[in-house]
């Protein structure tokens, strides 16, 4: 083979790899541009929000619905509780602590952050509701002498 030949077989070679590569560029986008044509535009300006319940799904009356002691669930709920509460977003972790004594009625550590989440929110009236609610669920506890102050201090705060 002479230079000149082997010279032309390897620009004809890279000329047909170039072109090759040059036809998958510019199909590549209008590919790709097909399914983001079908997904929504981005809410604008406003922050994503965390929804937990369908607003236009009808609702069964919680008191039906008979919900069965598990400690587990309530023990996540806690916990995701206080994930919401350290980052100050004490009205998502109230929620969380309602849903933990939904599972475990005689859990004093959610009935008594479920006060304090309250209490932060300065809903006092029902963080006192919520102390009332324990030692009427708990009348056998060793910690209602607690509750009984903490709801004391609530009223005296709530007079002033």
């Amino acid at each position: 083979m002479t230079r000149g030949k082997g010279l032309s077989i390897l620009l004809g070679t890279t000329m047909r790899f170039l072109s090759l590569i040059l036809a998958f560029l510019l199909l590549f986008p209008a590919v790709c541009a097909q399914p983001q044509q079908q997904q929504q535009e981005p809410r604008k300006g406003r922050k994503p929000v965390l929804i937990r319940e369908d607003p236009n799904e009808t609702k069964i009356d919680e008191q039906e619905v008979v919900i069965q002691p598990n400690s587990r669930l309530s023990a996540e709920n806690l916990h995701v509780g206080d994930f919401y509460f350290r980052r100050d977003n004490y009205k998502a972790a109230a929620e969380r602590y309602r849903e933990a004594i939904k599972y475990n009625r005689r859990s004093v550590e959610a009935y008594e952050k479920l006060a304090r989440s309250l209490e932060k929110q300065k809903l006092l009236a029902d963080a006192i509701g919520v102390c009332e609610e324990f030692i009427a669920a708990n009348p056998s506890s060793k910690e209602i002498s607690r509750f009984r102050d903490r709801a004391e201090d609530m009223r005296s705060k709530l007079e002033k």
